[in-house]
């Protein structure tokens, strides 16, 4: 492709802005010059125009790797909205009629959308191999490496794909993945680091303060929620680990407070969560009480708090989900509620998710008549040759990391330093020149309300400022209380 494109130009004429956001041109210059590309960029970063341009300035199909079905549907419209009519996704909500209509007509299509549990179709490939595809795009990148041995196999297929695509160029986007996830997922890919472009856009989000308090109980807990929903204003998003509990406390803030509450989880169906988000995006909606199911696609500008009544996994988890708040730029805050019950419902999902050695090993040996995602990927491994005691590694190490990650983001939690440079910390940044920026540097929570405003109080000395000054450290100060 012709490297002297005038990009600004395109920007203007076809999709109406003045200007690249950061990471967007060195991206597309990347794409254009041939090489594959990881592009790691901020949540409200732009990731979709990267490859809309990239299939107007080629003329090539480009094909969509998406992990959902909402985020899928969601992209579509929005690209039929700004003019783009041929572009399709394929989903398991297309009956069989529709479904060979569009396969049989997939190479007019200029945007495809499909899950890799779909490209694992061999009907499906069979007909994406017939598109002369130009851009392979992978969405949500950082599933490659968290969710490929966390029971969504056909993400580590991927690279077989790619490779019976004639390995056509590809880009990888997401908007939170550390040195380690960013190597993992090249690695998976079959990509070597050094043949591809890897671009990093800063994770920092100066605009949203962070804040994070212990309780002892689910009961004191609850009331603090229910103060700061008094003090916060505009749109808001409560995380939860646990779908009950997303439901339960959807209805408890509803019959305490005038505020108009819904509850998003993973196990409502596809009419349910995508009234759920519409109503959220119109404004028909106050606060959404989810499960980290919610988010992905929600390009929601004036969401002005995000709250985690639940601790998450990890930190790469945590700054995508705050992320969602303040994409207009202005002031919005993250807060995170933790009593010491939490870290155990963490771990229960790790047992469910990456069981311990003995049931592992029974599930190993008798996969044939287990039906579980965990067995799904144990197949997935064993039909790569894969021996059972590197399987049994496999998840070992998973597990253990799983671990190490959670104690990452409890650590971040129970900080007396800064908490944006711990997090930043963990990215390999180092934060700019702000004088506030967490509880750990003024008075968050007496009047919680003053920092969703454009003009920050001015920071208090902290009394109880430790001179502890990594996460490492921190960890291990914990381990020292803890024994």
């Amino acid at each position: 492709m012709k490297r002297d494109i005038d990009l600004n130009s395109i920007l203007k004429t076809k999709f109406g802005f003045n200007s690249f956001r950061p990471g967007q041109r060195e991206v597309l210059n990347s794409l254009i010059s041939g090489r594959d590309t990881l592009a790691v960029l901020p949540t409200g970063g732009g990731k979709t125009l990267l490859y809309q341009m990239y299939g107007y300035v080629s003329n090539k199909s480009v094909l969509v790797v998406s992990p959902l079905i909402s985020l899928m549907n969601d992209q579509v419209r929005r690209m039929n909205f700004l003019g783009a009519k041929r572009v399709v996704a394929l989903t398991s909500s297309l009956d069989y009629r529709e479904r060979q209509a569009v396969l049989t007509n997939l190479r007019h299509y200029d945007f495809i959308f499909s899950s890799p549990e779909m490209l694992a179709n061999p009907e499906v490939l069979d007909s994406v191999k017939k598109c002369q595809i130009g851009l392979m795009v992978i969405d949500e990148a950082h599933c490659i490496s968290e969710w490929g041995p966390d029971f969504r196999p056909d993400y580590l297929n991927l690279a077989k794909v790619r490779t019976d695509l004639n390995k056509p160029l590809t880009l990888m986007l997401t908007a939170t993945a550390n040195r380690d996830t960013r190597l993992d997922i090249l690695n998976k890919m079959n990509l070597v680091p050094d043949d591809s472009k890897v671009i990093v856009g800063s994770i920092d989000r100066p605009n949203i303060f962070m804040a994070a308090k212990k309780f002892p109980n689910d009961s004191e807990k609850n009331e603090a929620l229910l103060d700061l929903l008094s003090k916060l204003t505009g749109s808001g998003v409560i995380y939860f680990s646990s779908r009950k509990r997303a439901e339960q406390i959807a209805e408890f803030i509803k019959s305490k407070t005038g505020l108009r509450v819904l509850a998003y989880h993973g196990g409502l169906d596809d009419e349910s969560r995508f009234r759920i988000q519409q109503q959220f995006m119109h404004n028909e909606c106050d606060i959404v009480c989810a499960t980290s199911a919610f988010g992905m696609g929600i390009d929601k500008a004036d969401i002005r708090f995000v709250i985690h009544y639940h601790i998450p996994a990890n930190i790469q988890s945590y700054a995508q989900e705050i992320g969602r708040c303040g994409r207009d730029g202005k002031q919005s805050v993250a807060i995170t509620l933790y009593q010491d019950n939490d870290r155990f419902i963490q771990l229960g999902l790790l047992d469910s998710t990456v069981p311990p050695d003995a049931e592992l090993s029974a599930i190993i040996d008798n996969v044939d008549s287990v039906q579980s995602d965990i067995s799904s990927v144990i197949k997935f491994y064993l039909n790569r040759g894969q021996s059972k005691q590197t399987i049994r590694n496999i998840f070992k190490d998973r597990r253990n990391k799983r671990f190490v990650e959670l104690d990452e983001m409890l650590g971040l939690v129970m900080t007396t330093n800064c908490r944006r440079q711990l997090m930043l910390d963990y990215f390999g940044e180092q934060k700019d020149s702000i004088s506030v920026c967490c509880d750990n540097d003024t008075e968050f929570w007496k009047n919680p309300g003053l920092f969703i405003d454009d003009n920050l109080p001015q920071p208090v000395e902290n009394s109880q400022a430790s001179s502890l000054s990594s996460w490492r450290d921190i960890l291990n100060q914990l381990f020292l209380e803890k024994n």
